[in-house]
Formats: C-alpha cells, structure tokens, sequence
C-alpha cells in the first residue's frame, strides 16, 4: 500500500486492522479513514503476478500436451479454455478493472431500491490497492442471522434472481460472480453485492435470444 501511495500507512489511514477476509489473489482490510469513513481495502498478495505468470505458463505447457497427445482431448480445446483462464486473471489482477466495474455496475442499476453496490474510494485506489465503503450486512449464506434480523426469505430470493436478470438482461453488463460469500443483506433489508473481480458482458442479440428461452 505504501509502495502504490509513495506516503506512509498512517499517513493514508488513521486505522487498519488485521486481515478480515482472504482469497486466493488478494486480502481485505477494515480501515478507517481521515475523514472517519469506515473502508474496506483489497490488497493484492506480494509478487502474485509473477506467481499467476509461472501457473500458467504450465498450465500452457500442459494443454499444449493434451492436445497434441488425445484427439478426445482436442474437442475440449484446453489450449484456448487456458488462454480464456489467463485473460480473466489478468483482468483480476489490475484491481482499477474491479473499481471500475463496481463504479459501472452502481450507476447501471442506480435507483433500484433492493441494491446496494458500495463507493469506490478513487483516491486510494490503484492497480494493486483498492479502497471502497465499507458494506455492513448479514452474509447471506448465514441463514440463523438472517431469520434473527426478520428477513423474508422468500423475497430475498426472488431479489436476487430479479437483480440478476436485471443486470444480464436489460443491461448486459452483470456481476459473474454471485455466490453467497458476495452476497450481504443490510439493515434496510437490501442486497449488498461486494467483490467485483468477475464481470460478464452481453450483447443485446445474445440478451433478446436469453428473455425467449426464459419466457418460454
């Protein structure tokens, strides 16, 4: 973090905790601001890109092999399936493409009431740093803190499948990566979606063609 700001972490933060949460590429921190904002902030782990570089040079190597050694394994065209791999890691990798996707997605779906997609911190947000408010909520995976707070569950989940087909549908562009650990339930009863690391397109042909199979 000092490193991507040039200035000291006190500097940036008047306090950052311990790690919270961890993934495979990256960790998030609790942390306040000057201003007094409570703030998540994702840090990519250290030398990470050469990590996920050396991976996939062998993963290369071996789809390489497959296809060279089995006609079956060529129909599965593991070469390309790797190189699909390797252009989403590399998206993954420059946390400004996960700001900016949470930035597209929040004025996308601006106005829905049932959502709520936290601000990006711009200021100390970098390829390697990403700063944004702090989402409070229930994890939606944690049926016992749900049922505490009253929730409905059943129209949790008609919201999200509808704020789904909203995002896929009406506006092609939607969070591919919705599964409950990115899925938070605040106090007024809204969808909190966090971590948008995996974003999805969708042409309008390819929209129109998805609404008539569902309508049907």
């Amino acid at each position: 973090i000092e490193r991507s700001f040039a200035s000291p972490l006190d500097a940036l933060y008047d306090d950052f905790s311990a790690p919270i949460a961890a993934a495979s590429i990256a960790q998030v921190h609790k942390a306040r601001l000057k201003t007094g904002e409570i703030v998540a902030v994702k840090v990519l782990r250290p030398r990470i890109e050469q990590i996920v570089a050396k991976e996939f040079r062998a993963f290369s190597r071996a789809a390489r092999w497959l296809e060279a050694a089995s006609k079956a394994a060529r129909r599965l065209e593991p070469v390309i399936f790797v190189e699909t791999l390797k252009a989403t890691a590399a998206i993954e990798l420059d946390l400004r493409m996960e700001a900016g996707a949470a930035s597209s997605l929040a004025e996308g779906l601006e106005g829905n009431p049932a959502i709520r997609i936290p601000d990006i911190v711009w200021p100390l947000s970098s390829r390697r740093v990403l700063t944004m408010e702090w989402a409070e909520g229930v994890p939606i995976s944690d049926i016992a803190a749900l049922d505490a707070t009253g929730a409905d569950r059943k129209q949790l989940a008609l919201a999200v499948i509808r704020i789904f087909l909203i995002q896929a549908l009406h506006k092609g562009f939607f969070h591919a990566d919705m599964h409950q650990g990115n899925l938070l339930v605040d106090a007024q009863g809204r969808l909190v979606l966090i971590d948008f690391g995996i974003m999805g397109r969708l042409d309008e042909k390819t929209r129109r063609v998805y609404a008539e199979i569902l309508h049907g």
